[in-house]
């Protein structure tokens, strides 16, 4: 890379050049939780702006042994074959771990094919960056990734009976559209068995409930509705056990317009449409599927200005038409409001209050920092005591955090797992992550928002929530330890354990103390890796980090935290 020193760059060909070894002959990699990194890795670091080798150099491949399997059990190895066609460039195979930092190294041939085989010890989600070289610019850089941990499928079930449901945004009705990258689902795949992979990892991370699009298509007043890919869509997970956070939005078609919105000139799905297209709409959707799901969200963002574009009152109108028709045609399934989102807090106000009589619940949305997170669900549970709500139930429906650069993927993992823990400890019935796989092509795309790549390459989101969904099955929320300052606290009841977790909001690791009677304890790090830790004098000592960790306490009846 250009910004990068000739010193800096011939000490990544002193650190590779042992490690280099006849094209073809397989390359064992070791690693292990706790690996120091590497003084000078001689590539541009995670947050350098590089050109992407999806973009720009497709011969930079990485492949796994099976198509679009990027995960592996603990214990199985990992397998790739890295190729380049460039037989004048250096390129060198650079993992990084989920705090960003590189722990191990390569140099591979600059044309011809690689294999190479991971040797993990227990669990991790690992980055991997391909560079290629020539002379001391980096022309282009390809990125990968892959996760050793645990299928929690055999957790569903505790789940499922638990106080919170995790779960994620997942749009399946998008993967057949294009892009500026190209399709929307990667090559060799059908719409279809994108859709599969997609549920089938996400259900492999144990979560239990998700909010799909909903593709139904009535092209006319007098033509049948047409359910052919919803049900393809959402029957990828239904037929794996999720429950549906089923969104009901209005009919397409500029035919059920209200006739004042026909000249909008910007895309017509935002503005209201007439009383009886939107009541036959809601009640065909919800007859249908209305069995699979957990509740009912009416429409998305109702007070974002971007997604709708009629007035209050005529969206207050049509919640009560989608409201009553859904608890019609699936009696007993609770009715919640569409993911409100502040954005304009007064129009927020008005559309509670409008609805107040029309919900079960409240659907709300938070993206950022859990102090984004906090500020909002303080802010909504005034906003609604003023709307005159008493005690709702909130449903935290959409929550991301982008991975706008490579090194956004260890924010983009510990937040999603301080936002789980947040919204349970604050008697969130769902929190759902946003969104389970991008469709916006590559990897070092400013559209990625989800916890599985384009690729179906396991993001380090997906490592610390599946160690969460792992460590947290059939725990029951006991009580907040601390929030204050930045730091938060929890404590957990897990059968005969308290599961301690701490985490800072913000990037300054906090040491702790912990009291406690408790006869043993070991710490879990982000990815669910245990080491014993000592106890001295009823008292634990640790550092809230970021990332946050899950002390194990054995048998604890008494537990404080010192000072506080």
């Amino acid at each position: 890379m250009k910004g990068l020193s000739s010193r800096l760059m011939l000490g990544a060909v002193v650190l590779v050049a042992a490690h280099a070894l006849p094209a073809r002959a397989q390359v064992t990699i070791a690693l292990r939780p706790g690996m120091d990194a590497l003084p000078v890795p001689g590539v541009p670091l995670l947050w350098a702006d590089v050109p992407d080798a999806d973009v720009k150099a497709t011969d930079l491949t990485l492949t796994p042994e099976h198509a679009y399997t990027w995960i592996a059990e603990p214990g199985q190895g990992f397998t790739v074959t890295a190729a380049s066609a460039k037989a004048d460039a250096r390129v060198v195979l650079t993992v990084w771990d989920w705090d960003n930092h590189p722990v191990a190294q390569r140099k591979l041939p600059g044309a011809g094919k690689q294999e190479l085989r991971f040797d993990v010890a227990g669990r991790g989600t690992y980055l991997l960056t391909l560079d290629r070289f020539v002379g001391d610019t980096c022309e282009a850089r390809l990125a990968r990734s892959f996760a050793v941990c645990p299928s929690n499928m055999g957790k569903r079930d505790l789940w499922r009976q638990g106080a919170f449901w995790p779960g994620a945004c997942s749009f399946p009705g998008r993967q057949n559209w294009t892009n500026s990258f190209g399709p929307g689902h990667p090559p060799g795949l059908t719409e279809q068995q994108t859709r599969e992979m997609d549920a089938d990892l996400s259900a492999r991370l144990g979560l239990v409930l998700v909010r799909p699009d909903l593709p139904v298509f009535w092209p006319a007043p007098d033509k049948p509705m047409d359910f052919a890919l919803a049900d393809a869509a959402l029957g990828a997970f239904t037929s794996r056990g999720f429950k549906l956070a089923l969104q009901v939005g209005l009919p397409d078609g500029d035919w059920a317009m209200l006739p004042q919105y026909k000249a909008a000139t910007d895309p017509h799905w935002r503005y209201p449409r007439a009383e009886d297209a939107t009541r036959k709409y809601a009640r065909a959707v919800v007859a249908r599927y209305g069995k699979d799901a957990a509740f009912v969200e009416v429409y998305n963002e109702p007070d974002n200005l971007d997604f709708w574009r009629g007035t209050v009152e005529e969206f207050v109108a049509s919640h009560h038409w989608v409201a009553a028709e859904a608890k019609q045609a699936a009696p007993g399934v609770p009715i919640i409001s569409g993911g409100l989102c502040l954005m304009d807090p007064e129009r927020t106000g008005l559309i509670a209050r409008g609805i107040v009589d029309a919900v079960d619940g409240v659907g709300y949305h938070s993206h950022g920092g859990v102090d984004v997170l906090q500020a909002s669900l303080t802010a909504m549970r005034a906003l609604h005591a003023a709307a005159g709500y008493k005690s709702p139930t909130f449903y935290n429906t959409e929550m991301g955090f982008a991975n706008w650069r490579l090194d956004m993927e260890r924010a983009s993992a510990a937040t999603a797992v301080q936002k789980l823990l947040y919204c349970w400890a604050h008697g969130n019935r769902a929190a759902l992550l946003y969104c389970s796989r991008d469709i916006g092509g590559p990897r070092m795309s400013a559209q990625d928002w989800g916890f599985l790549d384009f690729f179906f390459c396991p993001r380090c989101t997906y490592g610390a929530v599946a160690a969460f969904m792992d460590t947290y099955a059939g725990a029951t929320f006991d009580r907040v330890l601390t929030e204050a300052n930045g730091l938060y606290v929890y404590a957990f009841r897990s059968g005969g354990k308290t599961l301690v977790t701490a985490f800072v909001g913000s990037d300054y690791p906090r040491p702790i103390v912990l009291e406690t009677d408790a006869q043993g304890a070991s710490l879990l790090d982000p990815m669910g890796n245990a080491a014993d830790v000592k106890m001295a004098g009823g008292r634990v000592s640790l550092t809230a980090g970021y990332a946050p960790t899950t002390l194990v306490l054995e048998k604890a009846t008494k537990l404080n935290l010192a000072g506080g």
